[in-house]
């Protein structure tokens, strides 16, 4: 069971509603739904995360502590769980990048092509200005 469940287990055990105890606590609604449902990015971090819990859980009549090491254990969860997403999406990020490098260097290696050649084939084309000047002393 989460933290968050096990939050709203013994508020409801004892028939506690949410709105009681933010009445009570003077905490958000929106912050109490928020640590029931683990939703820890929701709450605004750091000691006010901990001192929620703790008025909380001092309200409903559970062990402030325990349930401060439940979150905590939680949030580290959930901690590592968003780094690793992070981290897979920075690594796929990369790929795309490196695809998208490739694709302008082919680009560019295939103008710089077919520059070369169209220059090489041209210059055996056009008269040579010695060719021109001897064609106009004859006459």
């Amino acid at each position: 069971m989460s933290f968050g469940e096990e939050l709203k287990r013994e508020r409801e055990l004892r028939e506690i509603t949410l709105r009681e105890v933010s009445e009570s606590t003077k905490i958000s609604l929106r912050y109490l739904e928020a640590l029931e449902q683990n939703e820890f990015e929701n709450l605004p971090g750091g000691v006010f995360n901990r001192g929620f819990v703790r008025a909380y859980s001092q309200f409903i009549g559970v062990d402030p502590e325990t349930m401060v090491d439940a979150y905590i254990m939680q949030e580290n969860s959930q901690l590592g769980e968003r780094r690793k997403d992070a981290k897979r999406g920075a690594d796929e990020r990369s790929g795309a990048r490196r695809f998208v490098w490739l694709w302008w260097v082919a680009g560019l290696l295939l103008i710089g092509a077919a520059a070369y050649w169209g220059w090489t084939h041209l210059q055996g084309q056009q008269p040579s200005r010695n060719d021109a000047a001897g064609v106009e002393e004859r006459t």
